[in-house]
């Protein structure tokens, strides 16, 4: 069974700098139109069935605007 994953992006400190999308090795996030608080164009969870919680996202983010959380398990 696969382990799913929680994208969480801070829109408070994300800085629409886009490092995340272009690192992600599964296409999870994507640019965006959404405007943070503070007026930058803020990346968006777009496939996050695709997710192998890798974390390259959550390490490459200049920020630390990004967490990623892996989802318990159901099984016994």
């Amino acid at each position: 069974m696969k382990e799913m994953a929680i994208i969480e992006i801070d829109e408070r400190l994300c800085k629409g700098c886009n490092y995340c999308v272009e690192m992600c090795p599964k296409g999870v996030l994507a640019k965006s139109d959404k405007l943070s608080p503070k007026g930058y164009l803020i990346p968006e969870v777009l496939k996050p069935d695709n997710c192998v919680i890798c974390r390259t996202c959550e390490r490459i983010c200049p920020d630390f605007a990004i967490s990623v959380h892996k989802l318990p398990s159901n099984s016994p």
